[in-house]
């Protein structure tokens, strides 16, 4: 018979919680010699002396992290108001066995549980709880300090919760841990990861990912695609694209991600894919960011264009403009479209750089622009520039082109 011991929130019975907590606090005044104390005190919450023993500074010592004073006093209540059945979380799932120097559940109960009726009881409810399996994957996702960086994520209670151990490595190729836990719900064909963690004793917000499942069992899907807005080590809000990846058991999961090796095909899908907003309070419009200065050349940008562009003994004429506002890069030649556009401003408000993939039959099918500003915008209406991009024999061509607005 399996028993859940180690990854999830365990159950446990009445009578069960009971005896542990008298365990737990017959240790805590045995190693303190203590008689007489208030609840406050006595579990560590409230107005309480944080100088005298309680029970909140034993274990968060046996934890080596936060834990919450009023948890087990919580318990207590639930229990004394007739609750059948007392849900201890996973964060604290063998904290109590271990302050009492056992390694978890399963031998306590064999310890401390003598009546064989209530024993068979918390070992079904064991039993019960294991058959939620545990489900593991791997995280993938382009990070901090434009590094690929991998993550632990383990699945509980038919995907209803989780947690979460993404891996930083050091300069000397040591890692670290950053953990965050949370809950999963299910909306149509779209997964909702809710991440919190503890930060100076409180639990915060910490990411929010949305992952496509579609409509079928999670289950049956050994990669997810989806995305994740959250706030990194510098305090900048971020956004981005991210992989999960199934792994066979507990440990390979932990393997591949404390690997500092990575799969081409999960780079090629993550590398800059991250959006960061930088933490600023500007006052005005107009220092938003470095580029807000040139929002008046970059406002003028949006026309009609005639592009000739000089490959070899031939010139190739292509119609296009860029939409007002939106500023994408839109086809006015026949059979042509454009997909993978960009538009920008550089070198101080003086290039515009224009950026776009070719669908159709055209003799440049992927290319980059580099135009002069000042005379497109004058009275010329009319610059040159260079080009450089890739031609229809996958070739790798430059030279120059006059760009001219029409109408």
């Amino acid at each position: 018979m399996k028993y859940k011991t180690d990854d999830s929130a365990i159950l446990l019975t009445k009578f069960a919680f009971s005896r542990l907590l008298d365990a737990v606090i017959h240790h805590f005044k045995t190693s303190h010699t203590i008689r007489g104390y208030k609840d406050s005190q006595l579990y560590g919450f409230g107005n309480y002396d944080s100088e005298r023993p309680n029970l909140k500074n034993d274990l968060e010592l046996v934890l080596r992290g936060y834990v919450n004073g009023k948890y087990l006093y919580n318990k207590q209540r639930e229990v004394a108001s007739g609750k059948p059945i007392v849900k201890i979380s996973r964060e604290y799932r063998n904290l109590f066995f271990n302050y009492l120097g056992y390694k978890g559940p399963l031998e306590f109960i064999e310890n401390e549980i003598t009546d064989r009726e209530e024993k068979e009881k918390q070992l079904q409810l064991l039993h019960t709880n294991a058959s939620n399996e545990t489900h593991y994957y791997v995280m993938y996702y382009y990070g901090e300090d434009r590094k690929m960086t991998k993550g632990q994520l383990i699945i509980y209670n038919n995907w209803k919760t989780f947690d979460i151990k993404f891996v930083y490595f050091n300069s000397r190729q040591e890692y670290t841990l950053f953990e965050l836990f949370g809950t999963i719900k299910q909306e149509n064909n779209f997964v909702h990861f809710d991440c919190k963690h503890f930060m100076s004793g409180n639990k915060i917000e910490g990411a929010k990912m949305i992952f496509y499942v579609g409509l079928s069992s999670f289950n049956e899907r050994p990669i997810l695609i989806g995305t994740y807005s959250s706030f990194d080590k510098y305090d900048h809000s971020i956004s981005g694209k991210m992989l999960f990846v199934r792994a066979e058991s507990k440990l390979s999961m932990e393997q591949e991600s404390k690997s500092m090796e990575f799969d081409p095909i999960i780079c090629q899908e993550l590398v800059k894919k991250r959006l960061i907003v930088t933490s600023r309070l500007p006052k005005q419009l107009s220092k938003i960011s470095p580029q807000s200065p040139y929002a008046s050349i970059f406002g003028k940008v949006p026309n009609a264009y005639r592009a000739i562009f000089s490959v070899g003994n031939e010139e190739i004429t292509f119609d296009f403009h860029i939409q007002k506002h939106h500023y994408s890069i839109t086809s006015d030649t026949e059979d042509i479209e454009i997909e993978n556009d960009r538009v920008s401003i550089e070198s101080k408000g003086q290039i515009l750089e224009l950026h776009f993939s070719v669908i159709g039959i055209f003799l440049l099918q992927k290319v980059s622009l580099y135009l002069k500003v000042y005379n497109l915008l004058s009275e010329e209406k009319r610059t040159t520039g260079q080009f450089s991009g890739i031609d229809i024999n996958n070739n790798i061509v430059s030279g120059k082109l006059e760009v001219s607005l029409r109408g």
